[in-house]
């Protein structure tokens, strides 16, 4: 499925690429390969051996495989005599005279088995092969003595289809899945619940942390549930993230023991997804690990090396691309490549597995490279003078591990099951456009109303729908279905997964490309960003004008037009086809096939939404915000926004006056010339604090108000002032409210704790909205920067961490003396 590259960049994509929800093009557009490893340039993925039959017989599926690196990876080191391709048999001949890893009959036999084949294979395959006769002298030195890392490549074809009927390592092989079509809590995440309470009681740290008297008796159900949510914001988000989830954990009085729920939007998927993994839930030793990983660029030759090195590197890197491939069932994307990249590069840790201590290289970069080049040689192994023994590049090179990349592991490995951490909960939103058609044309399910599918469809703005990926289970509320998560990527029909085709879990890898895949995202996400960071000024008050003017001028586009995705989302199977419709639900979403997801970001930056996700009944949610617009309150307007489409009124307790503009004006002279906006003054540490004093502690207190909408929508029907479209009945189910949209609207209070990612005295020079490096879009970070939004955003949590008390507090009270109420009135009269 090769086709035209395009830039490297997450930022750019092509402009014809589909939306996400459209049919997919015949062949998806590929990301620049500039920092692809170079031994994985020209490469085929193919059968082992001529006795391997199997992957005799999917010669088309490897030559599949072959595409994804080969449209990937051909304008790498372009240019040279480095860049010329090589063929496979000479290739092979230099393995086996240069490493000694086959004996030469060995490696004969081999190379008339890859000549049969590639002639059985016809035309095709051959010549593939005949392409690539010319080996120049550099590649030859590249590839000198480097059979370990192509025999790796080699193997990754036959690896990936062995997984996908291994039991022993994948025990839901065995197993089939079906849709659960209410809006319930799971059976295991009740029971998670019941023994986090039991955790809360017997650590003692809800006394501990409310300071309460030794003989103070906790019951279970006065426990206040709490959660803690963060936004998205590339790395900022990510360390500003573990930086406030480091605080709870080692210097708020047991505060992280009392979390039931660790929430992230894109970046802050990246914090979970390492901490419940490579950190086993310590975000001190990740931030750690971050610190000395972070100064390349995930997508660097340099990162992509450093994991393609480590053992069974390249199978963690393309294993879960080639498996989606095998699986047939949908296209892999660019951003499948761009998630397993990322991802990989991120779990990638130099920390010791006994220790968790960072083991920084006990050697030099010189000495490091020509190890690299050469072989990784054990202690004890006699090597040839041109190498080095360098026995301790098994702990600056540890490998991955299997188990990292199930997200439903983490049930077990982190004590989930027995409540002794918080359920790590990513988020993602599908783009609801009730124009679009979803109805495939192969698809034999009709709608259940035609009448009323047609109206729907006449709908003229958008929405998001939220789905969430936990440990147990993915779904969405609004289209009232889950699957266990162990069975998404699966092909759903009526409900049920493919008990021919059983596939394993779905990558880490893939689920975080989804959960971070703001570059799918639809333009109005690009043009909304870029005018809340407009200057507030006459520079941005003019372009917000000539934005207004032409939206004026063209109504009827501009909402199609802000709905455009120019990247393509990553394609999932639609766990929903075919299954049970209902009027009002899905807008006929179940006659997908398939499913396109995108960064969460794209509706709210805040997670707030599962939290208020019906039965959770969340009491206290600790949101930290790391957008770039913190200090301009549009994150308040957004969470009030949300809350209104969640059926919540969200106030905040203490109105808090804008912040001044602090970026002086331009002179008539200056906006003449068309000079750029000044950039504002540096602030003492004194000012910091006054210009900040109360804002690190916000807190909202959020109200349900569903009955009362669904009482003026019912008015609004029976005076006939209701669009043609808004036919869909309020309705209660299951003892919850639905919207007009089947949103469930929650019917429990809750108190929100704002904690804005500010500027803090303790680093004076430091704005995390305005450093350069701490943009969203930087992906390189050195330690010292890391360490510096470290200490900001600790010294953050501690500014508002009586604010935190004080609230979980009233929690606490309020909840135990509800319990006490109703036990007297249970009684009855004395």
């Amino acid at each position: 499925m090769s086709a035209a590259a395009t830039t490297g960049s997450t930022d750019s994509a092509p402009a014809s690429a589909p939306a996400p929800d459209s049919a997919p093009a015949a062949s998806a557009p590929s990301p620049s390969s500039s920092w692809l490893p170079h031994y994985m340039q020209h490469s085929h993925s193919r059968n082992l051996t001529a006795e391997d039959t199997g992957l005799q017989q999917n010669e088309q599926d490897a030559r599949r495989a072959t595409d994804v690196w080969s449209s990937a990876s051909h304008s790498a080191h372009a240019g040279g005599e480095e860049s010329q391709p090589h063929g496979i048999k000479a290739f092979f001949s230099s393995v086996k005279e240069d490493s000694h890893a086959r004996s030469e009959a060995q490696a004969q036999a081999q190379a008339q088995a890859d000549d049969q084949h590639d002639r059985k294979a016809g035309g095709g395959m051959h010549s593939l092969t005949n392409s690539f006769k010319a080996l120049g002298s550099k590649v030859h030195e590249k590839f000198h003595n480097g059979a370990s890392r192509f025999s790796d490549f080699v193997h990754l074809y036959k690896e990936v289809t062995l997984d996908l009927t291994d039991a022993s390592r994948h025990p839901e092989l065995t197993k089939d899945a079906h849709l659960r079509r209410d809006n319930s809590l799971c059976p295991e995440e009740v029971s998670f619940i019941a023994a986090r309470k039991q955790h809360v009681i017997d650590s003692g740290a809800l006394k501990r942390f409310l300071q309460l008297p030794d003989d103070e008796q906790i019951h279970p159900d006065d426990i206040p549930i709490i959660a803690v949510g963060g936004s998205g914001g590339g790395y900022r988000a990510c360390l500003g993230y573990l930086a406030l989830i480091e605080a709870l954990q080692d210097e708020a009085d047991g505060l992280w023991d009392l979390v039931f729920y660790a929430a992230g939007v894109s970046g802050s998927c990246w914090s979970l997804g390492a901490l419940y993994t490579i950190a086993q839930g310590h975000a001190g030793n990740l931030l750690e690990h971050f610190s000395h990983t972070s100064a390349d660029h995930p997508l660097s030759a340099t990162a992509i090396n450093a994991v393609a090195r480590s053992t069974k590197g390249i199978y963690f890197q393309l294993g879960p691309i080639l498996q989606k491939m095998r699986a047939g069932s949908v296209q892999w994307t660019p951003l499948d490549l761009y998630g397993a990249l990322t991802t990989t590069h991120i779990l990638l840790s130099r920390s010791h597995p006994v220790t968790g201590k960072i083991v920084l290289p006990k050697v030099t970069a010189e000495q490091e490279a020509k190890a690299v080049e050469k072989h990784i040689v054990k202690p004890g192994v006699e090597v040839q003078d041109d190498q080095e023994p360098l026995s301790d590049l098994g702990e600056v090179f540890p490998a991955l591990k299997h188990e990292w990349f199930k997200f439903s592991n983490v049930v077990q490995t982190t004590g989930i099951d027995r409540g002794l951490a918080p359920l790590p909960i990513f988020t993602a939103v599908r783009h609801e456009r009730p124009w679009r058609d979803w109805k495939s044309p192969t698809d034999p399910f009709d709608e259940i109303d035609q009448v009323k599918a047609s109206e729907e469809h006449e709908r003229a703005n958008a929405w998001w729908q939220w789905f969430e990926i936990n440990c147990f289970e993915t779904g969405c509320d609004e289209l009232e279905g889950w699957v266990p998560t162990w069975s998404f990527g699966r092909f759903f029909e009526k409900g049920i997964s493919d008990i021919k085709h059983r596939l394993p879990e779905r990558h880490l890898s893939l689920l975080l490309g989804i959960a971070t895949s703001a570059p799918a995202g639809p333009l109005s996400a690009w043009l909304d960003t870029l005018a809340r960071n407009l200057p507030q000024n006459a520079f941005g008050n003019q372009i917000q004008k000539w934005s207004d003017s032409w939206a004026k001028k063209n109504p009827k586009g501009v909402e199609r037009l802000r709905s455009h995705h120019p990247v393509h989302a990553v394609n999932e199977p639609n766990p929903f086809f075919g299954a049970e419709k209902e009027i009002g639900r899905g807008q006929g979403f179940e006659n997908s096939p398939r499913v396109h997801m995108v960064d969460a970001g794209m509706s709210n930056n805040l997670p707030t939404y599962v939290f208020f996700r019906p039965h959770r009944n969340v009491d206290v949610m600790l949101l930290g915000d790391y957008s770039s617009d913190v200090q301009k309150g549009a994150a308040l307007d957004r969470i009030h926004e949300g809350g209104t489409e969640k059926g919540l009124d969200i106030q905040p307790r203490v109105q808090l006056p804008p912040l001044p503009d602090l970026t002086p004006e331009l002179t008539e002279e200056e906006k003449e010339k068309g000079a750029k906006p000044k950039d504002p003054p540096s602030l003492t540490a004194a000012e910091i604090a006054e210009r900040f004093k109360g804002r690190y502690a916000q807190v909202l207190d959020a109200r349900p108000v569903g009955r009362e909408q669904m009482a003026e929508w019912e008015r609004a029907k029976a005076a006939g002032t209701l669009e043609k479209w808004d036919l869909d009945d309020y309705k209660v189910k299951d003892g919850i409210i639905y919207n007009e949209r089947h949103v469930p609207l929650p019917d429990h209070p809750a108190t929100l704790v704002y904690l804005p990612l500010l500027p803090n005295q303790v680093q004076p020079g430091y704005d995390p909205s305005t450093a350069p490096f701490s943009s969203s879009y930087n992906l390189c970070w050195t330690k010292e920067q890391v360490d510096t939004i470290r200490t900001t955003g600790k010294a953050n949590t501690h500014e508002g961490l009586e604010t935190i008390r004080t609230v979980v507090r009233e929690a606490y009270e309020k909840k135990k003396a509800a319990r006490i109420n109703r036990t007297k009135v249970a009684a009855g009269p004395p």
